[in-house]
């Protein structure tokens, strides 16, 4: 067995072990979880990238073969269709409710069209163009999604009381990471005139076995946020149901929002304590004053001069607080049932909001109260 030989079967057992873990993340996002467009697309995005690293099976049976090169090229190519639904799975991920799947695969017809092109042409200069055009289109997509990714932020802060299930920011760091896997595989390739896989190509095993072992770590990352990841929509209940109806004559309305919530939020959220509901958000609490969601979110920022988000885990941490200062607390409730008490649903958000706030951990705050 010559050494080329020797380097292709080392690197089908990792590829044959990561297909193994792409695989069985996708049966069981799919058999598991698959309520949203986004989880479903996952899935099958993962059967295609597995199904993509028997190029290197195919390139050892063929690397004596006059097509070898050929098909070595034409499997990179498939390499890329699946990058085009990587791109699929993340815009349905950020833009839930915006666009169907037939929309989305207008973002895989490039990719096929390439493949066919070269399957009919055997130009190299096929390849060169794909990758050119997939690192523009990543570039647009990292500033797009980015972008919207953070206006998500906002709109959740105004109505979210926890972002624990609905908040995207974890994806951002999966774009960039997608953008700089597509850079590194371009200067790679320019720099050695070649592709991954090849092994005249400085005989890359060690960095093909790390590649291997990254994408499984990102997938199980990726599948761990997306079997809880839900999306934020408005309750169907007519948002302008409580709202004032305009008046009959032209008297001006009340500028001050206290007048038009009619009540002393502080009061009524000490009172009735709907912080502790962990599923709030600026609807239903505005239902439970009998106000408007538009009105409400006007006097928490502009009387509050704070986000809903903010406001709603300020009395949270309240409540965490005075637990934690009620006798011998840390021996009736643990700190997680304290945070869950409060309304948090995030042991994790609990940690790093009440730190935020009191300068310390709630670990840190017992130590010193024993003190």
């Amino acid at each position: 067995m010559n050494s080329d030989s020797f380097y292709i079967l080392l690197l089908c057992y990792v590829s044959g072990l990561t297909q193994c873990a792409l695989l069985g993340c996708s049966i069981f996002v799919f058999k598991r979880h698959r309520t949203y467009q986004f989880q479903r697309l996952f899935a099958a995005v993962l059967i295609m990238h597995s199904i993509g690293f028997f190029n290197n099976f195919v390139v050892l049976a063929s690397m004596h073969l006059p097509c070898s090169e050929f098909l070595n090229l034409l499997l990179v190519l498939f390499d890329y269709v699946i990058v085009g639904g990587y791109m699929m799975f993340i815009v349905s991920l950020v833009f839930p409710n915006r666009y169907k799947i037939r929309q989305l695969l207008l973002l895989e017809v490039p990719y096929l069209i390439a493949m066919l092109v070269f399957a009919f042409s055997q130009s190299p200069l096929v390849l060169a163009v794909v990758q050119i055009y997939t690192l523009a289109v990543s570039l647009a997509l990292l500033v797009y999604l980015v972008r919207s990714i953070r206006k998500h932020t906002r709109m959740l802060l105004d109505n979210v009381g926890d972002l624990k299930y609905f908040d995207l920011r974890w994806s951002s760091i999966l774009i960039v990471l997608y953008f700089v896997f597509q850079l590194l595989w371009a200067i790679e390739s320019v720099s050695q005139q070649s592709w991954f896989s090849e092994p005249s190509a400085g005989r890359n095993l060690l960095f093909d076995t790390i590649y291997c072992f990254i994408c499984i770590g990102i997938v199980l990352y990726v599948m761990h946020k997306l079997i809880n990841q839900q999306v934020f929509t408005f309750s169907p209940t007519d948002e302008c149901e409580n709202e004032p109806q305009e008046p009959a004559t032209t008297t001006p309305q009340p500028n001050a929002s206290k007048p038009l919530i009619g009540c002393d939020i502080d009061k009524v959220m000490s009172e009735k304590r709907y912080y502790q509901d962990n599923t709030l958000t600026l609807q239903k609490l505005a239902q439970h004053l009998g106000t408007n969601r538009q009105y409400l979110s006007n006097y928490i920022n502009q009387e509050k001069h704070e986000t809903f988000y903010d406001y709603i885990n300020d009395f949270r941490l309240m409540e965490a607080k005075s637990l934690l200062d009620g006798k011998e607390a840390e021996n009736q409730h643990s700190l997680e049932e304290i945070s869950m008490m409060s309304g948090f649903n995030s042991y994790t958000t609990f940690l790093r909001s009440f730190k935020k706030k009191f300068g310390q951990t709630p670990s840190q705050y017992l130590t010193e109260k024993k003190s």
